[in-house]
């Protein structure tokens, strides 16, 4: 089968700690031209100004510092005419479904994962490759959007981190080019493999319902 991917703009996060505001900027900027169609700011809101929203503006719903429920909310508050589903799945064939869905509906896909190199991290998925429903998933595949490079396990390089933009270049759709950019995974990639916080073996999605 055909890989599906959906034209997302990909974006290097500037420092360390940004891969959640990189990957709600990629969500947003996608939204805006693809889906409502209008701008909401998408384009000129820095990486660093939507870190400093979901993590202190006034209104958010957690104290808590990258809590997903303020990813939620800044979502929301950009773009009221959409409803944002929060899901949490222990079941591999469920996340499966929920990201196969959503890739058919034209939205990408907040993932929170982690990994032997890290204890949380962001992710976007923008498609999938080789899906059948109640099928074997050998050879089932994630194609998602790393703000941090290559930097799966599974994908066996040293492509991230400090050399995360090697390589880049600025594109004329004003987006970047990168490592990170529609890496190819499996679904095991996109859960949480490392316990912190009871997480361990969860998928937890966070995309646009309509």
């Amino acid at each position: 089968m055909a890989a599906t991917a959906l034209p997302v703009p990909y974006f290097i996060q500037p420092t360390p700690i940004t891969c959640q505001s990189t990957c709600l900027k990629m969500m947003a900027m996608y939204l805006e031209r693809e889906v409502v169609q209008q701008s909401t700011g998408a384009e000129v809101i820095s990486i660093d100004q939507i870190w400093q929203d979901v993590n202190a503006a006034p209104g958010r719903p957690s104290a808590s510092r990258n809590a997903h429920v303020n990813f939620k909310w800044w979502l929301e508050k950009r773009f009221p005419s959409l409803g944002f589903d929060y899901v949490q799945t222990g079941a591999e064939d469920a996340a499966a479904s929920f990201i196969t869905k959503s890739i058919d509906r034209r939205m990408p896909v907040l993932m929170s994962v982690s990994h032997e190199r890290v204890a949380g991290h962001i992710i976007l998925v923008i498609g999938y490759e080789d899906y059948l429903p109640n099928m074997s998933s050998e050879g089932f595949r994630i194609i998602a959007h790393d703000p941090y490079g290559r930097f799966d396990p599974e994908l066996d390089s040293s492509l991230y981190g400090k050399k995360r933009d090697h390589g880049a270049m600025s594109l004329t759709s004003g987006s970047e080019s990168g490592p990170g950019m529609s890496v190819s995974l499996p679904i095991t990639s996109v859960g949480r493999r490392r316990e912190y916080g009871g997480s361990a073996g969860k998928y937890i999605l966070l995309m646009p319902r309509h």
